[in-house]
């Protein structure tokens, strides 16, 4: 039951059919007991008409979706150390001011931690492959490179991560943002085959393969082998046309519905400024994977 004093969380993106955000957000309300609910605001112009009618409404916090992070990162009067780097943001926050947030980073690093930890080991010299240069691979770069530093303990940091995308300024950009670092390299399609031994954890990060987008993905089926590990963000459907030809080649495979997992529960906490219990996450995934699994 709502009242009065229910908080109106949602999402903000075009298109959103695919959205399962819902599913996540107001299960932990119902599992913590916090009075909320978390809808869906689907509009492809969102630049135009601005956040006001959501503030009018009394939303108090929006997770933001393809393709709107960068917009949402420009109209906040606060913004976070990830958000700042990359110019993007998955999260705004509409309690006092405008806070923008980015959970993507977060999710991903959990993600790839929890699957298997030696992938983002700094030691090693093997190198990380993101695919993409979007809004999400602003994030995930920003987070890999903190990672990266954190686990350090002050040794170099051995690993490099390639950038292979078709849009070579916002590449750039991720580069220049970052302080150009020796660590992070532009590469091409070409190179990336010519050193594909040298990869163990490839991210993609583009839309293709999510429902209702077309396009040929980065890499073709003879990229993969069982040395590595693939990272496929999209998670609807649970298996992307990139995952079944990686899965062919004996590849590992990070699913991608466990970044949507934790990046929502970190936005959880975000909005309700509290921390999710482990029964709810397992709960939440366990549901999940049943409508992801429903939908396919």
């Amino acid at each position: 039951m709502y009242s009065k004093h229910t908080e109106i969380f949602g999402i903000l993106g075009y298109p959103l059919g695919h959205t399962l955000s819902p599913w996540i957000h107001n299960t932990l309300f119902q599992l913590s007991g916090y009075d909320g609910v978390y809808l869906v605001f689907e509009n492809e112009k969102w630049k135009e008409i601005g956040l006001r009618p959501l503030m009018d409404l009394g939303v108090k916090g929006v997770s933001v979706t393809i393709p709107f992070k960068e917009w949402a990162y420009s109209q906040a009067n606060i913004v976070c150390n990830a958000s700042k780097t990359m110019g993007a943001s998955n999260t705004l926050l509409l309690r006092d001011g405008i806070e923008a947030v980015n959970t993507d980073g977060t999710g991903a690093v959990l993600s790839i931690t929890k699957s298997n930890p030696k992938l983002l080991d700094p030691g090693i010299e093997k190198q990380i492959l993101i695919l993409g240069s979007g809004g999400s691979a602003k994030g995930i770069v920003f987070a890999l490179a903190e990672a990266l530093k954190n686990n350090t303990r002050d040794k170099k940091i051995q690993r490099k991560i390639k950038l292979l995308a078709r849009n070579a300024s916002t590449s750039q950009e991720i580069q220049t943002s970052l302080g150009n670092p020796n660590w992070l390299e532009l590469t091409t399609k070409e190179e990336c085959q010519k050193e594909k031994d040298q990869y163990d954890l490839i991210i993609h990060t583009t839309p293709v393969g999510m429902k209702g987008y077309g396009g040929e993905p980065l890499l073709d089926s003879q990229f993969f082998t069982k040395k590595h590990t693939l990272f496929d963000i999209v998670y609807n459907p649970l298996e992307t046309d990139l995952v079944k030809q990686a899965k062919k080649k004996k590849a590992e495979i990070i699913p991608g519905y466990h970044m949507l997992l934790y990046q929502g529960i970190k936005q959880f906490e975000l909005f309700t400024n509290s921390k999710a219990k482990t029964k709810w996450i397992e709960k939440v995934e366990s549901l999940l994977l049943k409508q992801l699994k429903s939908r396919s």
